[in-house]
Formats: structure tokens, C-alpha cells, sequence
């Protein structure tokens, strides 16, 4: 029983009560440059989330369960080229402007400048139209077109009467 402790201890680090939540690098060992990026963006992705939920904290209105779901999934989809939103700005002005797309979309009339909290992690508008942007083409490549026939058909029968 204590050779596993003691394994668990040497291989893994701690994650709240899961024993095995992410894995020690042991000197003694060598990896790939491949496993090591996969661990850094691993790493990343958990430090994302970690920010995510310290925001949701932070706003000053809420957010549904659906709308942080939401967010989450952008995270995990985008977590390797997550800069390429905004190369200048941090990981907690990136999610902030995802928070703020989530929160204009239930809200259009939202004005970014009535937050104090933009001020703070440094979203201006053009920021914030820029992060915008590039997360509407990086979805438009990533997420697939449906094509849905009844709309087709529907328009069919349209013409089809009016004649």
C-alpha cells in the first residue's frame, strides 16, 4: 500500500482530492519535445480555466450555466493557438472579452465602458472588436456548415404557389 503512495507522490501532483490530477516531471526521465508541448498546453488550458472561473467571480452581472459552458469550450477548442486572438493582450483580457461577447449577445445594448472591470484588465473596444472578429473566423474554419433542407423546401413551395 505505500509503494503506491509512494509512486503517486513521485509521478503525480496533487489536484485538489483527485491524488493523480497532473503529472511531476522527474529529472531522472526523458521526453519528447512533442510530450512536453502537449503538457504545456495541458497546463495552459487548466490555467485558462482557472482565470475563467476567478472572472466569473470577478464581473459584476452573471452568467448561465449554458453561457460559461460556452466559454469553456472556446478555451478548450482554441487552448494551442489561444494568442493568435490578440497578441499583445493576456490570457484575463482574452476571456474577459469572451465573458463580454457572451454577456453583449444576451445583451445588445452593453456598452464595454460602463465596466470598471475592462479598465482593470486593459479591454478597450478595438480590443474588443479584434478578439471578436477573430473568434468568429477561427469558428467559421473550425465549426462544420449544416445545410438544412426543410428551409430549401419551404422556399420551394413558395415559388412554387405564387405561380
Amino acid at each position: 500500500m505505500n509503494d503506491i503512495k509512494q509512486l503517486i507522490n513521485k509521478y503525480y501532483k496533487p489536484d485538489g482530492k483527485n491524488m493523480t490530477g497532473s503529472n511531476k516531471k522527474t529529472p531522472a526521465e526523458r521526453y519528447t519535445k512533442t510530450h512536453a508541448l502537449k503538457q504545456k498546453n495541458e497546463a495552459n488550458r487548466k490555467h485558462r480555466h482557472n482565470i475563467l472561473s476567478e472572472l466569473t467571480r470577478e464581473i459584476p452581472f452573471t452568467l448561465t450555466h449554458h453561457q460559461t459552458e460556452q466559454i469553456r469550450y472556446w478555451i478548450d477548442t482554441f487552448n494551442n493557438n489561444f494568442k493568435e486572438f490578440h497578441r499583445q493582450s493576456s490570457n484575463e483580457t482574452i476571456i474577459l472579452a469572451f465573458i463580454m461577447i457572451q454577456a453583449k449577445n444576451h445583451n445588445p445594448r452593453l456598452q464595454l465602458e460602463n465596466y470598471s472591470i475592462n479598465e482593470k484588465y486593459n479591454l478597450t473596444t478595438p480590443i474588443f472588436e479584434l478578439i471578436q472578429n477573430r473568434l468568429i473566423f477561427q469558428l467559421m474554419r473550425t465549426t462544420p456548415l449544416t445545410y438544412n433542407q426543410r428551409i430549401h423546401q419551404l422556399h420551394e413551395n413558395y415559388e412554387n404557389e405564387e405561380e
